[in-house]
């Protein structure tokens, strides 16, 4: 039985003690936590200015920024990177905002970190799925020291079985397939055979509309094979990290980040709206993104530039 077709988990819940389990497992899930109002509001804006719309946005699954590209039955095959940072489409910015920052998501983020505050790091919409493959999310960003980063993965309405569920695998936040030098690709490969040797470690609830399923930095998830494409699977992603703590990621420190505010909240995006800059500066950032030694002097000139200003 293929990884795409194999029984899908339990249904998620709540523990009574949500941190616990999460340490533990890597994971847990909040049936219900987002209002309905709040994921309308959002929905709607997304249907009007988002969905029509011919400008360009930095699409997580592909690295480049591209204008919405369709499927047959309409629904966008591109993720949305840093919709939080939409000033061009500044009343669905401040929807995404507003369910980022709602209290009930931040009151569970404490339930299960501990902390009192968090800033917001990265956001991601999908509306069909874009196949994520398996990754641990402390390659790309996290805490200094690592594990503290968590992700949240947030249902805007009734996840298919067909669409392509999102999925964790318990435990694996004790799991290390990285090493010194390490090209990423590399790095991917080992992802994918280590999915294939435990396939039966593949948790991915059947996440209905308001629920929420935070993972930790280190555990490997991704989505499962899409079987029927006339299914949409919106929802969003988010990455957190307690605001006490540095920002950055496996391999580096990011201290000089420069963050913005949301009342009394804070949020970063590392990729900015689209521009022919922005652009040639992701296209670079991509062709030395595979060579560890690359990277290294990437970063080593990054800190060096941040300190002179």
């Amino acid at each position: 039985m293929t990884l795409a077709t194999r029984a899908i988990a339990p249904e998620g819940f709540t523990p009574q003690d949500p941190q616990a389990y999460y340490e533990e497992q890597g994971y847990v899930v909040f049936p219900g936590l987002i209002p309905e109002a709040v994921i309308h509001r959002m929905m709607s804006l997304y249907q009007r200015d988002i969905l029509p719309t011919k400008a360009k946005f930095y699409r997580q699954n592909t690295n480049v920024y591209d204008a919405n590209r369709l499927t047959e039955h309409g629904h966008v095959i591109q993720s949305f990177l840093d919709v939080h940072h939409y000033k061009r489409f500044p009343e669905f910015r401040q929807a995404a905002l507003d369910l980022y920052f709602s209290p009930e998501l931040l009151q569970a983020l404490t339930q299960v970190t501990g902390h009192a505050s968090h800033n917001l790091m990265q956001s991601m919409l999908f509306d069909a799925n874009a196949a994520t493959p398996p990754h641990q999310d402390w390659w790309y960003l996290d805490t200094v020291p690592n594990g503290h980063l968590l992700g949240a993965w947030i249902a805007l309405e009734d996840i298919h079985e067909d669409a392509g569920r999102f999925y964790v695998m318990p435990g694996t936040q004790h799991v290390r397939l990285d090493e010194a030098n390490l090209p990423h690709s590399e790095w991917l490969a080992r992802m994918r055979e280590f999915l294939e040797r435990n396939p039966h470690r593949v948790k991915a609830p059947a996440l209905r509309k308001g629920d929420v399923l935070f993972w930790n930095s280190r555990t490997i998830h991704g989505a499962l094979g899409t079987r029927d494409r006339s299914h949409s699977r919106k929802s969003l992603t988010a990455h957190f990290m307690p605001s006490t703590m540095t920002f950055g990621n496996l391999f580096t420190s990011k201290p000089w980040v420069q963050y913005e505010e949301h009342g009394p909240h804070r949020y970063f995006a590392n990729q900015p709206e689209h521009s022919f800059k922005a652009e040639m500066v992701s296209r670079l950032k991509v062709a030395v993104y595979d060579s560890p030694r690359l990277m290294k002097l990437v970063r080593k000139v990054q800190r060096r530039s941040v300190a002179d200003t």
